[in-house]
């Protein structure tokens, strides 16, 4: 399966592109961050004044900067800026755990950090704040142009335990601009939205995309990332018109939106980072048949997107598992495991080839030889994925999971050895499992990372909060376990391997602390329902594996169950059954509507 790069430019910088998009539209808004404003011009003078900075401190083409800033017009000019010096960005996302970002940081080794003035600092780094980088200087320079040079190195999840850090260059990333342009109808008329963290690859198409096409860019504020309904609200407030969605995140919006009767403003819903169930997607297409929505397969080490395919109504009534067909100047097949292909229709790895594979693993060759490897029968250089997939009769790719053992949870892909690292550098910890489950079926939304432990037989103490506590202080909060359970050892296999499927329920908490008051019972269920583990009266809805998501999905259950109307600030401010119920209570009391209160 292959796209056909016969309508590609020639290659170019990401900062040549954008260059070139400044000078035809100076005067187009190219971003726009709450109440600030930049235009194309504008961005292109700041981020020239920024790589100044940088070359005052030392920085020199092939360098690494890691760029520790949160979703911002700021950040932006740092990329830029980074890029016209002739090196690479490394983004790093500052609400991740200390401990992370100082491993990536010495496994990265950038020339300087760049660093908001109040944000958090990396002893291990030089960090330089983002004013002191701004000079008075207004020379138009003419940077390096160098398409084969690295524009960013994103750290993933490892499968050594550790995460590793794929170097992708400037070719790869306007490659994937020039091949979607077209099919996808991107122009300068378009307003995208940049939901993701920089750390997530999927940034990296949320925020090029736009400037590489003339297109205005709107940075989602915190608020509504965690909001759907305040999300719906920028949307329209915006004019958004592509948005980049992880299923998960997608249904917890579309649950909004389906019960309102606004007009809705986005043409473009590109989803990926996770499987997509399209069954789920009919009432949205017979709601909004005006809205274009398009699933992308895609992997980091490809540069975000691989293949694409458009969700239409007969797709969504099959539930068909297409991923589509590959993107122009990619090429993906099903191999066995010496790179032969497999026949239509049985199942094998995915591997890609093409205008997106990275450069390759920061600092890893063997990996990377291991990875990224060349077909003997054609010389060509190939990326398995460890996904398994088949060609389906009529030639289009379904994704069928993972080789081994990584997982994707919230538009994340994990992998779960890495977890398992950290668990057992705990003193007290002498072996570990870590499972992905769902609370319902085939339900995203639901799914959990489960850990199993045994204890060394020398510690004093155990508590399964101070585990979690503790692995949370290496993982960013989407790797950090749900529910931490005990168990005197771990099953084994009759080969002696870990038995997944013989790892008993996990366990949670004290399950009858509060006593059995009806309205605590009935809010205790839901909270139940929707984390699909063990919890008590008094039990922590985020200590459980409660997040921004769960909460949301928490705020609706209840509402259908109970006819309570709530807010995720009131979820954050009574985080468990209990609490919350009191807190209905005393609403009740000073007259306000409770359904479940007597």
């Amino acid at each position: 399966m292959s796209g056909q790069p016969d309508h590609l430019t020639e290659a170019a910088t990401i900062h040549r592109r954008f260059r070139d998009r400044a000078r035809r539209h100076p005067d187009a808004i190219a971003i726009r961050c709450d109440t600030t404003k930049l235009t194309y011009h504008q961005l292109d003078v700041h981020s020239d004044r920024i790589a100044l900075g940088l070359q005052a401190h030392g920085v020199r083409p092939g360098d690494r900067v890691g760029i520790l800033m949160g979703r911002s017009e700021r950040a932006v000019v740092a990329m830029l800026a980074v890029l016209k010096l002739g090196c690479g960005y490394v983004p790093l996302d500052a609400a991740h755990p200390i401990g992370r970002l100082r491993y990536i940081v010495a496994d990265a080794r950038p020339r300087v950090l760049i660093a908001e003035p109040d944000g958090p600092r990396i002893p291990e780094a030089v960090t330089v704040s983002f004013d002191d980088l701004d000079r008075d200087d207004q020379t138009v320079i003419e940077w390096p142009e160098d398409a084969e040079a690295a524009a960013y190195t994103v750290y993933t999840s490892g499968t050594t335990g550790r995460p590793k850090g794929v170097v992708v260059a400037h070719r790869s990333v306007v490659s994937l601009i020039d091949a979607t342009r077209q099919p996808l109808g991107l122009n300068e008329t378009d307003v995208w939205s940049w939901f993701h963290s920089v750390a997530f690859d999927f940034s990296v198409w949320e925020i090029w995309g736009p400037l590489l096409t003339g297109a205005r860019l709107v940075v989602v504020p915190d608020e509504a990332r965690r909001s759907p309904e305040a999300l719906g609200g920028l949307l329209r407030r915006e004019s958004v018109t592509v948005l980049n969605q992880t299923p998960t995140a997608f249904h917890q919006l579309a649950a909004v939106e389906l019960d309102g009767s606004r007009p809705w403003p986005v043409r473009l819903i590109v989803f990926g980072g996770e499987t997509l169930h399209t069954r789920s997607l009919l009432l949205w297409l017979e709601r909004y048949p005006r809205c274009r929505l398009v699933n992308m397969y895609g992997i980091t080490e490809t540069t975000v997107h691989v293949t694409w395919q458009p969700v239409t109504p007969q797709i969504a009534t099959v539930g068909s598992r297409s991923v589509g067909t590959a993107i122009d100047g990619w090429t993906v097949r099903v191999v066995d495991d010496r790179l032969r292909d497999r026949p239509t229709g049985e199942i094998g790895e995915i591997v890609v080839a093409g205008a997106g594979l990275a450069v390759g693993y920061l600092h890893r060759p063997e990996l990377t030889a291991q990875r990224f490897v060349t077909d003997p029968a054609t010389g060509e250089r190939w990326y398995r994925s460890g996904d398994l997939g088949r060609i389906a009769d009529d030639g289009t790719l379904e994704h069928l999971g993972r080789v081994d053992d990584q997982v994707q949870l919230r538009g994340h892909r994990i992998e779960l050895a890495e977890i398992h690292t950290v668990l057992t550098e705990n003193p007290i910890v002498r072996e570990a499992a870590v499972v992905l489950r769902h609370g319902v079926a085939d339900d995203d939304a639901t799914a959990r990372l489960d850990a199993y432990v045994v204890i060394a037989e020398d510690a004093a103490s155990v508590s399964t909060t101070a585990i979690r506590a503790r692995a949370a202080e290496m993982l960013p909060e989407y790797m950090v376990p749900s529910t931490v359970t005990v168990l005197p050892a771990l099953p084994l296999t009759d080969n002696g391997k870990l038995d997944r499927k013989a790892l008993p329920p996990p366990s949670f908490g004290d399950d009858g602390a509060a006593g059995p008051d009806e309205a605590v019972d009935a809010v205790t269920a839901a909270w139940r329902g929707v984390l699909g583990v063990s919890i008590g009266p008094d039990d922590d809805f985020f200590d459980a594996g409660g997040n921004s998501l769960s909460a949301m999905r928490l705020v609706r259950e209840l509402r259908r169950r109970l006819n309570v109307d709530l807010t995720i600030a009131e979820i954050y401010a009574h985080p468990s059954p209990a609490r919350l119920t009191r807190a209905l209570a005393k609403r009740g009391a000073s007259g306000e509507h409770s359904a479940i209160l007597p």
